[in-house]
């Protein structure tokens, strides 16, 4: 029994579980932020996957509104045959971890971009396309 719980307890803790209903899967670090993606709200449909990229920022950033942030989340659509994606929406959080008050922008469409296996979308993509 006590093994059990133990075991239970490291999964919790090891897969970064947060208020809010994400649980972040760290994927990457970079010296401006820390990379996470939401592994609750990620989907894959056939070919296609959506997921929430999170970037945990190390110092506080402002959007052109005004709104003082230290996360930021993209709603990210990906090709994994094609292994291409695009931006289709964004949020800002005040707090770290996507925690605090947010500022949403939908229908951010991006075009599509290809990836790089080196780049930080190359690290996502192995993760929502394997």
């Amino acid at each position: 029994m006590n093994l059990r719980l133990l075991f239970t307890l490291f999964c919790i803790l090891s897969s970064n579980a947060f208020a809010g209903g994400l649980v972040l899967v760290r994927y990457a670090e970079t010296e401006q932020a820390i990379h996470y993606f939401d592994s609750i709200q990620m989907r894959k449909m056939g070919d296609t996957a959506f997921v929430w990229d999170m970037h945990d920022l190390k110092t506080a950033a402002k959007t052109p509104g005004g709104f003082t942030y230290f996360t930021i989340g993209y709603a990210v659509e990906y090709q994994c045959r094609a292994q291409k994606r695009r931006t289709l929406a964004i949020k800002w959080f005040e707090k770290h971890l996507g925690e605090g008050a947010s500022k949403s922008q939908e229908g951010v469409v991006s075009d599509w971009i290809v990836i790089t296996p080196e780049s930080l979308e190359g690290q996502l993509f192995n993760h929502v396309c394997e």
